[in-house]
């Protein structure tokens, strides 16, 4: 007697069947994708903020102006200034600052009272004012070092130096000997080059000294600062290439 036969399991097979399917649409979409998830990488980056080349570092700075070479000596003395504030953009050597050293930013308030006594007659002088530098089309008005023993030795004057502010004069001599004229007046020193002495820093770099130099000479007197600054702030940035 003929043994009947098993029935088909059609549900088994269309099973494998799908599962087949399933594996060959994964790999076409693989092979689809693949192209652009080798672009990932580069669009990931692609709005990235490019690496910093450089540091600027900012000083909180002090000093002293000393004035001489008044007539009769009326009005020479030495006088405290400050507090400024000056950035210099470094290299960026070893993620650290270092190499060429170049001024962004300098400003200095000078306010001061200069109490002058000439034959019994006596002068006071108030003196308000801002010194700065003027930068070149790359935003530098001085550029320098940063050399092994610490010492940033400047290879260009400080371009445009120059200030501007109010003196204030009452007494005897306004108007005269030099003196400005009575009550409250402009002040305005000219742009001019100056040769700035080496910051000295510290082992740590975080503070400088600079010795004296003199900033003007005229008719009237000769002016000349002593400089100290301290860290007050560093950022890294990156810096387009300047022409």
């Amino acid at each position: 007697m003929t043994q009947p036969r098993a029935p088909k399991n059609d549900d088994g097979r269309a099973r494998a069947r799908c599962a087949r399917w399933q594996i060959k649409r994964v790999r076409r979409l693989a092979f689809l994708l693949l192209p652009a998830a080798g672009l990932l990488p580069a669009l990931a980056h692609a709005d990235d903020p490019p690496a910093c080349n450089a540091w600027n570092v900012e000083y909180a700075i002090d000093g002293t102006l000393r004035i001489s070479d008044t007539t009769m000596g009326a009005g020479d003395g030495v006088h405290r200034i400050g507090t400024g504030k000056l950035v210099v953009r470094y290299d960026n050597v070893g993620n650290q600052p270092g190499g060429t050293a170049k001024v962004v930013g300098y400003e200095m308030p000078f306010k001061f009272t200069v109490s002058a006594y000439v034959l019994g007659l006596g002068t006071t002088i108030v003196n308000e004012s801002t010194s700065r530098t003027i930068p070149n089309a790359c935003g530098v008005s001085a550029e320098g070092t940063l050399c092994a023993d610490h010492a940033l030795r400047w290879y260009t004057p400080w371009n445009g130096l120059h200030a501007d502010g109010t003196q204030d004069c009452s007494g005897s001599m306004c108007g005269r000997m030099g003196a400005p004229p009575r009550g409250r007046s402009a002040l305005h020193m000219p742009p001019h080059p100056v040769e700035f002495n080496p910051f000295v820093f510290s082992a740590d770099l975080k503070t400088f000294r600079m010795p004296y130099v003199v900033t003007r000479r005229s008719s009237k007197d000769t002016a000349g600062i002593t400089l100290e600054g301290r860290e007050t702030r560093r950022t890294c940035v990156h810096v387009p290439p300047c022409p």
